[in-house]
């Protein structure tokens, strides 16, 4: 048995290949080629399930639609405090894409030196999860489906001073005290919001 929560715009979508009373509050609906076309442009808003392979029609996206592969890293200090950004309005947490022939714990790590400036190597602890969403930049026609990997991370170093990347939309970089997590969970992207969640209820 298989389930995975895509993102969509404003709305999310279960592919589950099972039936569980926690899907009750979804609404159950059809797949169709223009499905995540119409969530986009809102003509669909909600929560919806879709009773499938789950794992198979992950697969199909990969190639129906533009697909890339992302990594980043929830980090956190020896105080407990977590690295967030802040880009484009909201509180993100460091992330970018997999290059070719990068392996994706490298490209996560690569990516948390790119986007926060903190000035020694985290260790990456384990996976946390896979998020899932699909996209279109501007006026693009294209849509992008994106998978990222994520990783807990802990860093020891000395300095927890940071370096925004101003170049990629970040305007802020600081290590977050707990009691900044709700804050992050009302102002962040949907597919965020778990992991945030993962550290307000002590499960990282």
């Amino acid at each position: 048995m298989a389930s995975y929560k895509l993102y969509c715009g404003l709305n999310s979508v279960v592919l589950s290949d099972y039936r569980d009373e926690s899907f009750s509050q979804l609404t159950e609906i059809e797949y169709y080629d223009d499905f995540f076309k119409d969530c986009l442009d809102g003509k669909l808003q909600g929560d919806f399930i879709i009773y499938c392979q789950a794992l198979q029609k992950l697969e199909e996206f990969k190639h129906t639609f533009k697909y890339i592969e992302a990594a980043g890293g929830y980090v956190l200090n020896n105080l407990a405090q977590s690295l967030v950004i802040y880009r484009n309005g909201l509180w993100d947490l460091p992330k970018g894409r997999v290059e070719q022939g990068e392996d994706v714990e490298t490209a996560a790590i690569r990516e948390v030196l790119e986007e926060t400036g903190i000035e020694h190597v985290p260790t990456i602890e384990r996976k946390l999860l896979d998020t899932y969403h699909f996209y279109r930049w501007g006026t693009e026609t294209e849509i992008t489906f994106k998978k990222t990997y994520w990783f807990l991370m802990t860093y020891n170093g000395a300095s927890y001073r940071t370096k925004p990347q101003i170049e990629e939309g970040i305007s802020q970089c600081i290590w977050a005290d707990d009691g900044m997590i709700d804050e992050c969970i009302n102002k962040t992207h949907r597919n965020l919001k778990v992991l945030f969640q993962f550290k307000k209820d002590g499960r990282i």
